[in-house]
């Protein structure tokens, strides 16, 4: 082959068109998912600070009744405290201050990138012969 001929050069032109076409269906459809995936996690967001915030509320009940239960502890005499009784509170009391609850942590998913090469204009760029 000493060049392209007619033939090759017009489905060369043709792909190229193919290619910008489908390049530009490709860049809408990740456009299209990034918008997607911003409002949804957009509920994610509201429902996760709602969830937090009711976890802090039940950590701080936690501790008001701790506080209730160690008040309640040392109105009883070292005797009491030391019996079978004490030390059930004293575990009782230990269960609610050291509960542990987990706030929501979730990041904001990064968007799908697509930065790929003009492939139309790299075929384009293509020689039709060997200069």
């Amino acid at each position: 082959m000493k060049t392209l001929t007619k033939p090759d050069i017009a489905r060369r032109n043709a792909l190229c068109v193919l290619v910008q076409s489908a390049r530009a269906d490709l860049d809408a459809a990740v456009a299209a998912y990034n918008d997607t995936v911003q409002t949804a996690f957009a509920g994610v967001h509201i429902a996760a600070e709602v969830y937090n915030g009711l976890i802090e509320e039940a950590k701080e009940w936690a501790h008001v009744i701790a506080s209730e239960i160690e008040g309640y502890i040392q109105e009883r005499s070292e005797r009491w405290q030391e019996s079978e009784r004490g030390q059930a509170y004293a575990h009782w009391l230990t269960e609610y201050e050291e509960v542990s609850l987990d706030t929501a942590d979730i990041e904001t998913p990064d968007p799908l990138e697509w930065d790929g090469e003009d492939a139309s204009s790299i075929l384009e760029g293509l020689p039709e012969d060997p200069q």
